[in-house]
């Protein structure tokens, strides 16, 4: 990948931008049934089951909670070696949802590092954009977090018409930003939506995994690196000249 060309970079939300605390849910569950277990062996079966269902299940996650949940928690719990009645324990977690949204929260929430590398790009001028899988609660979740600001431009699957990996929306990317896609770099936690479409109007793609390979074996595909922080390191340290 030829870092020097790039001007603008797009960015994936969820598990790219933003987290979510489903983790510390599922955790709050188990500790319900009299279960102790460590966060991070939690977050690393939902790090497999996100992996398992990008592979094997494309568009699923997209569906909607109300589709796939349970059916999600379940093969986490499988990799838990647990069994739960999958109703109770969703149910459980979307209430604790719903009662984070009627106290002023979210459940949706920037990684520590989010802002500040997206600030520290802008300062480079590079342009930034979102490009991202989503329904309509997309804009008020970047509006709450206060992210909608740091991007030049946004670009939502439900608004749009048509998701990843449809080469069309990463066609769109390239109208808004007024790029060539050698000029544009892409970043995505998932290979199945983010790298084939991007790649089918020439847009490289960063792939982010913060385990290493784990989950993705099956791919021979790089750079792969575990967070956007790394961009800092690849990308070149001279400003670039304000995009015209």
């Amino acid at each position: 990948m030829n870092w020097s060309t790039k001007k603008a970079i797009a960015f994936d939300l969820g598990y790219t931008l933003v987290t979510n605390n489903r983790v510390q849910l599922h955790r709050q569950f188990l500790r319900n049934q009299g279960i102790e277990l460590e966060e991070e062996i939690i977050r690393r079966a939902y790090h497999l089951a996100d992996k398992k269902f990008m592979r094997a299940y494309p568009k699923v996650i997209s569906t909607g909670w109300d589709y796939y949940f349970p059916w999600f928690v379940g093969k986490v719990n499988f990799l838990l070696g647990h069994q739960f009645n999958l109703i109770e324990q969703t149910n459980f977690m979307k209430q604790e949802i719903d009662r984070l949204w009627q106290s002023g929260q979210s459940f949706w929430t920037p990684f520590s590092w989010t802002v500040d590398t997206l600030q520290k790009l802008r300062e480079q001028n590079f342009r930034l954009a979102l490009l991202s899988n989503w329904d309509a609660s997309a804009r008020p979740i970047l509006s709450f977090l206060e992210l909608d600001e740091l991007f030049d431009v946004i670009i939502i699957s439900d608004e749009f018409g048509c998701e990843k990996p449809d080469p069309s929306i990463f066609q769109e990317l390239l109208l808004q930003l007024n790029c060539s896609s050698e000029e544009v770099v892409y970043v995505g936690d998932n290979y199945y939506d983010d790298v084939p479409g991007a790649a089918e109007v020439g847009i490289a793609t960063l792939l982010l995994n913060p385990y290493g390979r784990l989950g993705m074996e099956e791919l021979n595909y790089t750079p792969v690196v575990p967070d956007i922080r790394h961009l800092l390191e690849l990308l070149p340290l001279h400003s670039h000249a304000a995009y015209e």
